[in-house]
């Protein structure tokens, strides 16, 4: 199975014998970067920077994955409640099915890293996917393994961190980032980089504790990425058509992270200081 694509670049080489044009090929290689999303808007509010980053890089093929359905989030109840919405100044009342409620989660992510630079053939909804919550690290290393299946050892892994130091992570975040932690261990791949949710970013005396026994890095963020960004939250999870089946639904579900987010955009990488 190959770990690398290619591109081909045409080369005219004169024999010195005989007065012919060679044609060769040669491989440019690019590494694969395989990140791995529990929900729609993870890849956003947590890798964002980085993965508008490392499209930027010729020599880096990005693949996205997302892991769950995203289906039990709050924002669909917040939507049908036919109660006035804070956000929209209306009612919403919008009837959504499940069904119709994953497909419109599904369209930010796809909106989502389409805007932070990912190819449309690289945008992966895994068509096995745990339902939202139920994203054991069983399921989840069966996951990457899967597409460590398709796309070689070789790749590199980057996904949420397993932080029990904030005790609110989500169980999928979590249990992803435990999976991953896991397989690397094992040697299943050969490389991989974990973040932590800015809003779960420590302050004060537990930076401090933290600091100990990780380090934490925040990514520089030239303002082309800034402005990448911003613009793909516009097109994604706060972009309000309900004509056109767009609700906004990201930013129904966690309004306060998303205000946080577009004032302070930020993607924090965290790594061990020493390994066990």
């Amino acid at each position: 199975m190959y770990n690398q694509t290619y591109k081909y670049l045409f080369i005219s080489k004169t024999l010195h014998n005989e007065n012919k044009s060679l044609e060769i090929f040669m491989p440019d290689k690019k590494d694969i970067i395989l990140y791995f999303s529990p929900h729609q808007d993870d890849e956003l509010l947590t890798m964002g920077v980085d993965i508008c980053k490392t499209c930027l890089l010729p020599n880096k093929e990005v693949h996205i994955v997302l892991c769950t359905d995203g289906s039990k989030s709050p924002a669909r109840q917040r939507l049908n409640s036919g109660k006035i919405c804070s956000i929209h100044n209306q009612v919403h009342n919008y009837n959504l099915s499940e069904e119709e409620f994953i497909k419109a989660r599904d369209c930010e992510f796809i909106a989502s890293c389409k805007g932070l630079g990912v190819l449309s053939e690289n945008i992966h909804i895994y068509e096995k996917r745990a339902v939202d919550g139920c994203l054991s690290v069983e399921y989840a290393q069966e996951i990457i393994e899967h597409f460590i299946s398709i796309y070689g050892k070789e790749v590199e892994i980057r996904t949420i961190a397993p932080f029990r130091f904030c005790k609110y992570q989500h169980e999928d975040h979590y249990n992803l980032g435990l999976a991953a932690k896991l397989l690397l261990k094992e040697k299943f791949f050969v490389k991989a980089k974990f973040f932590i949710e800015p809003y779960h970013f420590p302050k004060g005396l537990r930076k401090i504790l933290i600091s100990l026994f990780y380090n934490i890095k925040k990514e520089e963020i030239p303002d082309q990425i800034k402005e990448k960004i911003e613009k793909a939250i516009q097109l994604s999870y706060t972009y309000w058509n309900p004509e056109g089946k767009k609700y906004a639904v990201g930013y129904h579900c966690v309004t306060a992270i998303f205000k946080q987010y577009k004032e302070n955009i930020a993607t924090y990488c965290i790594e061990p200081k020493i390994r066990i």
